[in-house]
């Protein structure tokens, strides 16, 4: 059951990015999500996560999120890790590959949710398109 939860949760994000609907989209990110491992050290918090996609949509800065790669890494009842290669393919036809562990949490109110991305490491591959 725990892969199932896991590939409906990167449908969702997916999807959301697709349709740019910011609101559906934090409904799969915790407020207490926490951010590890951007180039500046810093952490993004529940607020800088929405802010961040909200200036994306707006300018349209993404045109597709997808995930390869996944390996499960741990699960139980309420929690699941898992490393995911994130790819998102940006307006000005530059792909994004980040390598990520997630942790998505089965909340009180019965939904999975982000609650902790750590990147482990990414890069920038210019002039290509996802198929």
């Amino acid at each position: 059951m725990s892969e199932l939860d896991i590939q409906k949760w990167l449908s969702n994000i997916t999807e959301t990015v697709k349709t740019k609907d910011i609101k559906k989209h934090m409904e799969l990110v915790s407020k207490n999500v926490a951010v590890y491992g951007l180039p500046n050290g810093k952490t993004l918090n529940y607020a800088d996560w929405k802010k961040r996609r909200q200036s994306e949509f707006k300018r349209g800065l993404i045109d597709s999120i997808q995930y390869d790669k996944l390996s499960i890494k741990n699960f139980g009842l309420r929690r699941l890790t898992f490393k995911i290669e994130e790819i998102t393919d940006s307006s000005n036809n530059a792909l994004l590959l980040v390598n990520k562990e997630i942790i998505l949490e089965h909340e009180q109110d019965n939904q999975w949710r982000v609650v902790e991305e750590t990147i482990k490491n990414w890069k920038f591959l210019i002039s290509r398109k996802l198929e």
